[in-house]
C-alpha cells in the first residue's frame, strides 16, 4: 500500500520519494522508504537511487545506488556503484515443499559492494563488466530440518567475485515498451575465504506486443544455473519482485531455476496504467528434475504511476500471489 507519494521537477530532472507501508506473513508489517532522481529518461542518464525497509519481525535492508553516464568514452557508456546491508531472518521452503507448508527458518546478515561499468557495442548490443565485494552469514535455526537434505549451502564468510554481461535490445522504450525484444545473458566467477572457486549465471529475455486498444503483451522468462558449491546467498533464487512477483526472494533457492510470465499492460491516463499477469517457475537440483515436482504458479494485478507528464517513468504496485500466498511489491520501472 502507498503512504505518500512526490514528484518534482527540478533543472529537467526527476525525482521521487516514495515512504511505503505493506505486509506478508513472514515480515508482518512492512515500513519504509523508496527514492530516486535521475536526469534523463534513459539507462545511461546521471541517477542516484535509495531504497530503506524495516519490518515488524525485526528484519531490515537497505542500499545505495549511483549511475554516471560517460565515465570513459562518452559515447552512452556508464558507471554504476552499489552498496546493499541487511540483516534478514527469513523462512526457506526448499525444493520438495509446498509453499502452503512451513518452512525452515535462516538468519541473514550481509554487506555487499558492487561496481560496474556498460558500453555500447552499437544501437542494439551492450556488454558490461564488474566486480563484486561482500562479507555474510547465514546459519540456520534447525540445520537438520528436512527440507534441507539436499541444500547444503549455509555457510556464509566473504566473496570476492567478477562479473560480464551481454545485452540486445530493440524495444521502442525503456520504461514501457510498445514493441521490440530484450535478452541478457549473464555470469559471474567468485572466490571465498577457502580460495574456492565458484560460479553463477542467468539468461533473460523478454518480447512486447500491442494489440488493439493500446493493450500491450509482455512476455518473458528467466534461466539461471550455479556451480553445486556456490554459497547459499548466491544460489539462484525466484526472485518475487521480477519474474515471481509475490514471492520473497531467497524462499526457494537450488542449482538451477526457471520462471516465466505473461502481462497485460493497460494505459490508463498520460500517467496512470493498469496490469495483469500470470506466471511459474521451479527450482531444482538440474533442469531434469524441473518436472518432479509441483510447480510454483499464481498471477496477480498492479497499478502503474508516471513521475513525468512528458514521459512514461513508472512506479509500479504489484499484488502478486504464489501458490495461494500473496505480497505486495512496489518498486521503480517495470519487472521486465
Amino acid at each position: 500500500m502507498l503512504g505518500l507519494l512526490q514528484a518534482q521537477t527540478v533543472l529537467a530532472a526527476d525525482y521521487i520519494v516514495l515512504p511505503v507501508f505493506g505486509s506478508q506473513p513472514d515480515t508482518g508489517v512492512q515500513l519504509g522508504v523508496a527514492a530516486i532522481w535521475e536526469s534523463e529518461p534513459v539507462a545511461d542518464s546521471y541517477a542516484v537511487n535509495l531504497f530503506l525497509l524495516g519490518t515488524e519481525n525485526r528484519q531490515a535492508m537497505g542500499s545505495v545506488g549511483l549511475r554516471i553516464p560517460g565515465v570513459v568514452s562518452g559515447r552512452r557508456d556508464y558507471f554504476e556503484a552499489e552498496i546493499h546491508a541487511s540483516y534478514f531472518p527469513n523462512e526457506f521452503f526448499g525444493y520438495r515443499a509446498t509453499f502452503l507448508e512451513d518452512g525452515a527458518g535462516y538468519d541473514e546478515e550481509t554487506l555487499r559492494f558492487r561496481l560496474a561499468w556498460s558500453y555500447p557495442l552499437d544501437s542494439r548490443w551492450r556488454v558490461g563488466v564488474g566486480g563484486i565485494a561482500a562479507v555474510s552469514e547465514v546459519e540456520f535455526d534447525d540445520p537438520q530440518d528436512p527440507l534441507l537434505d539436499d541444500v547444503a549451502w549455509t555457510e556464509g564468510g566473504r566473496l570476492f567475485g567478477l562479473e560480464g554481461s551481454l545485452t540486445r535490445d530493440s524495444r521502442d522504450s525503456m520504461s514501457w515498451p510498445t514493441m521490440g525484444t530484450w535478452a541478457r545473458t549473464e555470469a559471474t566467477v567468485a572466490r571465498d575465504d577457502d580460495s574456492e572457486t565458484f560460479a553463477w549465471a542467468s539468461q533473460s529475455a523478454a518480447v512486447y506486443y500491442q494489440i488493439p486498444a493500446d493493450v500491450i503483451l509482455a512476455l518473458g522468462g528467466q534461466v539461471q544455473a550455479a556451480t553445486d558449491n556456490t554459497p547459499f546467498l548466491y544460489m539462484p533464487t525466484l526472485t518475487g519482485s521480477q519474474w515471481m512477483r509475490g514471492l520473497r526472494d531467497g524462499q526457494y533457492r537450488h542449482q538451477t531455476t526457471v520462471a516465466t510470465q505473461l502481462e497485460a499492460r493497460l494505459p490508463l491516463s498520460p500517467r496512470f496504467a493498469a496490469t495483469t499477469f500470470v506466471h511459474t517457475g521451479q527450482v531444482a537440483s538440474n533442469p531434469g528434475r524441473w518436472w518432479d515436482e509441483d510447480w510454483k504458479s499464481g498471477g496477480g494485478v498492479g497499478l502503474r504511476y508516471s513521475i513525468s507528464n512528458e514521459r512514461r517513468q513508472n512506479i509500479r504496485v504489484d499484488m502478486g500471489w504464489v501458490d495461494g500466498r500473496g505480497g505486495l511489491v512496489i518498486n521503480f520501472g517495470e519487472a521486465f
